[in-house]
């Protein structure tokens, strides 16, 4: 059997920091999401198996990373088991601001990331 690729169907997106726990980020007064510039960023979404098995090795499943309107990643992926399979691309954010990500395939989700500066560290004088 030849190896097939279709557009996923995206069912969802998300951004986190890429490794647990990291100190690369975190919530506003409002409890919403930032990063710091050059962090690694984990855009994660689901997508739709189609009823392809996971022992199905010829049919993979595509996805592109769109950022501001521009490319910036595309994954190729076989499917999990259960009803919708969950990957990530990860990105590095350089400058502050607020990003729109977009995840293609069948179709198209998007989310913002905002990027905010580190904050600045007083020094302490040593007593």
């Amino acid at each position: 059997m030849s190896t097939t690729y279709r557009p996923a169907t995206i069912n969802a997106v998300e951004a986190r920091a890429t490794v647990s726990g990291s100190k690369d980020g975190g919530l506003d007064e409002s409890g919403n999401p930032y990063y710091f510039p050059n962090a690694s960023v984990s855009i994660g979404y689901w997508f739709d198996n189609e009823g392809v098995p996971s022992s199905n090795w010829d049919t993979f499943f595509t996805a592109e990373l769109w950022i501001n309107g521009k490319p910036a990643g595309k994954k190729q992926e076989l499917a999990g088991s259960g009803p919708q399979t969950y990957t990530f691309f990860a990105h590095k954010f350089p400058e502050p601001g607020a990003y729109k990500v977009e995840i293609r395939g069948k179709n198209s989700k998007t989310l913002d990331v905002t990027i905010k500066n580190r904050p600045v560290e007083e020094k302490r004088a040593a007593q």
